[in-house]
């Protein structure tokens, strides 16, 4: 699902923003990192508004894949331990956002 907001993410070597691309239930993914290069695997605490939404998402994660170049990175990271309010908001975004799946109809072709 399409996400354009900040992300602020925070690890042992300090904080940076980055410019969030998109959200699943399961994760999200972002470009512009401060922090990048990082190993897979490497823990992140992130923090981020849904569109319309005052109260932050809080969510510890886990770098799932990392990909740098000169000027350019793109993160993706797999939610680890989000708090059970936080995962309701996402799932809620998620759906009402979702395209509803197109109707098919049946019979014989004319």
């Amino acid at each position: 699902m399409p996400l354009e907001v900040e992300v602020t993410e925070k690890n042992s070597r300090g904080g940076s923003r980055a410019q969030a691309k998109d959200i699943s239930e399961i994760g999200v993914r972002y470009a512009e990192s401060g922090l990048a290069p990082r190993a897979g695997g490497d823990e992140v605490m992130l923090q981020f508004h849904l569109p319309g939404d005052p109260e932050p998402i809080e969510v510890e994660g886990i770098i799932a894949d990392e990909r740098c170049l000169a000027s350019w990175s793109e993160t993706r990271v797999t939610f680890a331990w989000p708090r059970v309010h936080d995962a309701r908001r996402i799932r809620e975004y998620i759906a009402s956002h979702e395209s509803p799946p197109s109707s098919t109809k049946s019979g014989s072709p004319r």
